[in-house]
């Protein structure tokens, strides 16, 4: 599956464009254009930082979050395989943003906890699960209760507005 309209709205609504490095996102990681992680850890200089350091333009910003995108579909599509589930676009589109934002290990993670030994897969229980990823170390952060919420609305096939 692919990321639709519903799942990249929602995506950049909480990345929003940023042309210059950042770290203020509520973790401290090094950040440039839709929310493309440079490193982990506050910008420093690094090297990895270099190719970054005079900015990014729109079309550059769009290209990485195009390749983060589909490395967050990968994972999606690779967790559905391995738990034998199948989404349709709003469930698959939840989903994408959610790993777009914690990364594959995490989705993997929440699916396993989500599983929670049971026999069957109940997709039901993944809104609920994805809810307990609002923190940043061990702070709640509103930004991203919010947005967890919504994916957990888009998941459900509800308004997310």
């Amino acid at each position: 599956m692919k990321l639709g309209t519903k799942g990249k709205k929602l995506i950049q609504d909480f990345e929003r464009f940023r042309a210059t490095l950042y770290d203020t996102d509520g973790a401290g990681h090094c950040t440039v254009g839709w929310g493309h992680l440079v490193h982990r850890g506050l910008c420093d200089g690094r090297e990895n930082e270099k190719q970054f350091a005079r900015g990014v333009s729109q079309s550059k910003a769009d290209e990485l979050f195009y390749l983060d995108v589909q490395y967050a579909e990968k994972s999606v599509n690779r967790q559905a395989q391995i738990h034998g589930l199948e989404f349709n676009q709003d469930q698959f589109d939840a989903l994408v943003s959610f790993t777009y934002n914690v990364g594959s290990g995490n989705l993997a993670t929440m699916l396993k906890s989500c599983k929670a030994g049971e026999v069957k897969f109940e997709v039901e229980r993944i809104p609920a699960c994805m809810m307990r990823y609002d923190r940043a170390g061990s702070r709640i952060l509103p930004g991203l209760t919010r947005r967890r919420q919504r994916e957990a609305n888009l998941f459900q096939g509800k308004t997310n507005e």
